[in-house]
């Protein structure tokens, strides 16, 4: 467990960063594993910022902000509001353990074709097709974890992200889940 606390705006101070450190450290017993918290403490005109930025190597990323009149509640806000985040993360993990075959229905493996939308394609009736180009403005490296698919699809969800990149532990194989916008899931297997 390692936590940095950062004063923006405002003095620091022992007391208020040993206060910090003892109520974010009390969220190790709700986390299996070792993380890594960022607390950044605002102080402006009339409130009180507490920030805190959670990640564990199991890749989960927890995030809260709070402000009050007081640095001390803004920091008990906020460690009470990752408490419900991650009470509320458990218990997806409860449910998703539970989950009959029939429930994972939602999850098909798709063809390239069925990322269009309702099948629709660049095509218009009567007219030739245009080639689109597009542009890539971001490139990003991913690590594609070792997972099941239930496992993908659970941590997809908990992330809410669009997709999700990880080493099939059936096939051995690199995988893509992806949300499609009907909220169905497509696995892309490379």
């Amino acid at each position: 467990m390692q936590i940095s606390v950062t004063f923006r705006k405002t003095d620091s101070s022992d007391a208020l960063k040993e206060y910090a450190v003892k109520k974010v450290g009390k969220l190790q017993k709700y986390l299996n594993s070792s993380f890594e918290a960022d607390v950044i403490l605002e102080a402006n005109k009339n409130h009180h910022l507490a920030s805190v930025n959670i990640s564990s190597n199991t890749g989960i990323n927890i995030q809260g902000e709070e402000q009050s009149n007081n640095m001390y509640a803004s920091i008990d806000l906020v460690i009470a509001k990752l408490e419900r985040q991650i009470k509320k993360h458990r218990q997806k993990l409860r449910e998703f353990s539970n989950t009959t075959p029939s429930k994972m229905t939602r999850l098909n493996v798709y063809s390239p074709e069925s990322f269009y939308e309702d099948g629709q394609t660049d095509e218009v009736e009567g007219e030739e097709s245009v080639a689109l180009t597009p542009t890539i403005i971001k490139t990003e490296a991913v690590a594609a974890e070792y997972l099941t698919v239930e496992e993908a699809v659970m941590k997809l969800e908990f992330q809410k992200q669009d997709f999700l990149v990880f080493t099939n532990k059936a096939s051995n194989q690199i995988s893509i889940l992806h949300l499609r916008k009907d909220g169905n899931y497509a696995l892309i297997e490379v």
